[in-house]
């Protein structure tokens, strides 16, 4: 297939996925994001206070974003039919995956950008630390819905996440999801990090057991 035809291909499943894919789980997020809004103070903040409507409820658009990736294709039948395509299954999900980082990373920075307007002082490491564990929740999320098959599993295993975050935050160290709201504004990074093995650690299980 030469370049256009690839290009045109890419551009196709991006299309599709956008479409079919994409819709409820960008719906999700910006209900979160409209919550967050009405739950919280959002305005004139300053200190720990601007990174508790962040932490607190807006991070859980990651898993409302990532652990979806593997979700249409959870009933056998039409994961057969999306393996059957020229196109991997594989590919198709690094295609979700990225446009789902790229929509988290978005509406925190359109959030935010909302929160400054109302004169709270988001400094650049709220932005970073939110983007952090937004995708370390989802990336969690997609893990374990994607090697269980079960989406369901996916959230409960955020939410036990997000409760050990709460109960035993200052073990957790690093990745405590809270770590910003208790005065820390350094570690994020390690979040970040264990968000990209997750998911790479997802993608090889799967493809190892011939689920992508």
């Amino acid at each position: 297939m030469g370049t256009h035809g690839r290009a045109g291909n890419f551009w196709g499943i991006l299309k599709t996925n956008l479409r079919r894919q994409f819709p409820l789980p960008a719906l999700a997020a910006l209900a979160l994001m409209a919550l967050t809004g009405l739950m919280f103070n959002i305005n004139s903040l300053e200190g720990d206070a601007v990174a508790r409507p962040l932490e607190t409820l807006l991070i859980w658009i990651g898993p409302a974003l990532l652990a979806t990736v593997f979700l249409p294709e959870q009933n056998p039948e039409i994961r057969d039919v999306v393996r059957a395509r020229q196109t991997s299954y594989l590919q198709v999900c690094l295609l979700r995956i990225l446009y789902s980082v790229l929509t988290v990373v978005l509406l925190i920075l359109v959030f935010t950008g909302i929160m400054r307007a109302g004169e709270s002082r988001v400094l650049p490491y709220h932005i970073w630390g939110s983007i952090c564990s937004a995708l370390l929740l989802g990336a969690l999320g997609l893990t374990i819905s994607g090697v269980t098959g079960n989406a369901a599993g996916g959230f409960m295993a955020c939410m036990l996440y997000y409760l050990a975050s709460y109960g035993i935050g200052r073990k957790l160290g690093a990745f405590s999801l809270f770590s910003m709201s208790k005065g820390a504004v350094q570690g994020k990074g390690w979040q970040l990090l264990a968000a990209a093995l997750l998911v790479a650690a997802a993608l090889y299980i799967m493809k190892r057991r011939r689920q992508i």
